[in-house]
């Protein structure tokens, strides 16, 4: 999920609590009065050679199509999700009959998401009020037609589980998230925080037959700059029973780790709920296509995830960085069917790549139609509700527009554009272009990827240029220019267009620039017949370059 949506565990002295006898408790009350779960109507089959979703009921393939649904608001400086901590019965219904009414099939939701009264309970184990919110919640789904996709972001605060977790501390784990998946504590802690969840969910007669997947971790990611995964000597016995030594066989723990923990999951959760659906989520890794910073040491590793058993992958590329391709490389994704299947479980658009909710819709519907190419078997988008989200445009800002633009009702095909009125056409987007020069890392192509989070960038002073061929003729009405400079100063930009009759100087922009500032040419009439934009930069401070380029039309 964006960044700053991860929950962080706060090291706190809380309590002690007899986890144990409680969380034993808590079974056998929940267990009493519940019923045998149903078949799940969602299951996976192969057919033509690659896996995929198909509905038990009418025999045909399921593609999963929704969104995420929380309820954000900021407490004590975080965001907390207050879907079922401050349940609104009201307030849910209305808005997943409206995901049904646009023609979306699931929503999924992170059941823990939250600081202030939440899953976990003060007196060990979870919040009964809590697990009652989450079964109404899949009550509503199932009415109006909806799966569910249950996942956990983080072990609860509260509950008794960050104590045990921490008592793990410090010199052979972490104590929080390496500990969570290596350590036999953090492993028994996250596999009994589970199997509560579905015990308590089958206690109150939740139709758990309408749960797509169960997500055991949104995000696995481990710290590589932590206990065990930083041990330079010696040797540790992980949850597994196995002993390795290190730093020679730091990868083979990680692996076998990584397997024993989510085979060991899945496994307590098919006990309580046979036939359900168990899957993990991860954000990219760092290589082969680096897109975090270097001292960003979280370490994800596809290759146990994909061979861990568990029925399919949850990736999470955003565009406004690295293009896809870079990012399914990453993911250790081929273009085509993958041997699993694989989701996107979360995909938006940040404001500091998209300046309004119509440029984002319009990226997003170009992200999922390009993430066709890898076999994907289903989007959810971040998120569905909300305004003034610090981060990301939400689904209902500016009329609805992304919801709207990604729903099946509008384009029941997810693998092909359609175009809507509110949305602006940007005819540079993926065009060819022809630069002056550039550094190798940064091609002409990175001024019309639609992100700004690439750059074209001559790697020379002025004068340089950049042109981009469009598949015109066309009429412009617009063209946009987001600088990349460094360091601020005065600049000299001349905008050209290339029509039939040759190129033209149509605007002049001379005064002083600021990296990130959009220079912006509307002329008084719409201009016929452009069939190229060239802008030749005259003077700068810095190296030529920009990172977007737009062409209205």
């Amino acid at each position: 999920m964006p960044e700053g949506r991860r929950t962080w565990l706060v090291l706190l002295t809380l309590g002690a609590c007899a986890l144990v006898v409680a969380c034993s408790a808590a079974a056998r009350s929940d267990h009493a009065g519940a019923t045998k779960p149903t078949p799940h109507r969602i299951a996976i089959r192969t057919a033509n050679g690659a896996a995929e979703f198909y509905d038990r009921v009418t025999k045909r393939r399921f593609v999963p199509r929704g969104a995420n649904y929380h309820r954000f608001a900021v407490r004590n400086g975080l965001v907390e999700d207050r879907t079922f901590a401050s349940w609104n019965r009201r307030i849910v219904a209305a808005d997943l009959a409206a995901m049904r009414k646009l023609g979306y099939d699931t929503v999924k939701t992170v059941v823990d998401i939250c600081q202030h009264r939440c899953i976990g309970s003060p007196s060990g184990g979870l919040r009964p009020a809590y697990l009652d919110h989450i079964a109404a919640f899949i009550r509503i789904a199932r009415a109006n037609g909806l799966h569910v996709l249950l996942a956990s972001n983080d072990l609860p605060l509260d509950g008794g589980y960050v104590p045990r977790v921490e008592a793990t501390c410090c010199a052979t784990f972490d104590g929080y998230i390496n500990s969570h998946y290596l350590s036999p504590v953090g492993y028994r802690l996250y596999r009994d925080y589970w199997t509560t969840i579905v015990r308590g969910l089958r206690a109150r007669k939740a139709p758990l037959d309408t749960i797509l997947s169960y997500t055991i971790r949104e995000e696995m990611f481990f710290f590589a700059a932590k206990p065990p995964l930083s041990l330079t000597r010696g040797s540790v016995t992980t949850a597994n029973g196995r002993t390795y030594t290190l730093p020679e066989e730091r990868q083979r723990m990680v692996d076998e780790g990584t397997v024993f923990w989510l085979r060991g999951i899945r496994t307590a959760i098919r006990k309580l709920d046979p036939g359900a659906l168990v899957s993990v989520g991860a954000f990219a890794p760092n290589d082969p296509n680096p897109w975090r910073p270097a001292q960003d040491d979280r370490a994800v590793f596809m290759e146990p995830m994909l061979a861990s058993g568990v029925d399919f992958l949850d990736v999470h590329p955003y565009p406004g960085g690295p293009s896809l391709d870079e990012l399914a490389a990453n993911f250790r994704l081929s273009p085509g069917r993958q041997g699993k299947p694989v989701i996107i479980g979360e995909y938006g658009g940040f404001h500091f790549a998209y300046p309004t909710p119509a440029r984002a819709a319009a990226a997003l519907m170009d992200w999922q139609v390009a993430s066709c190419a890898y076999g994907i078997d289903g989007w959810f988008h971040w998120h569905w509700r909300g305004v003034g989200d610090p981060e990301v445009w939400t689904g209902t800002e500016g009329g609805g527009m992304i919801n709207t633009v990604l729903a099946p009702s509008q384009r029941p095909d997810p693998c092909a554009r359609k175009t809507f009125p509110f949305l602006e056409t940007n005819l540079a987007l993926g065009r060819p272009t022809s630069v002056s020069s550039s550094l190798p890392e940064s091609s002409g192509s990175g001024a019309v990827d639609g992100s700004t989070g690439t750059i074209w960038n001559s790697g020379t002073n002025a004068p340089a240029w950049i042109e981009v061929q469009l598949a015109g003729p066309f009429v412009v009405k617009e063209v946009r220019l987001i600088v990349g400079q460094s360091p601020d100063g005065h600049t000299v930009h001349r905008l050209l267009v290339r029509t039939a009759g040759g190129l033209e100087e149509v605007r002049r922009f001379e005064g002083d620039t600021v990296d990130d500032q959009t220079l912006t040419w509307r002329p008084a009439t719409p201009q016929p017949g452009v069939v190229a934009l060239r802008v030749e930069t005259d003077s700068s401070p810095s190296f030529v370059a920009w990172k977007e380029i737009e062409v209205l039309g």
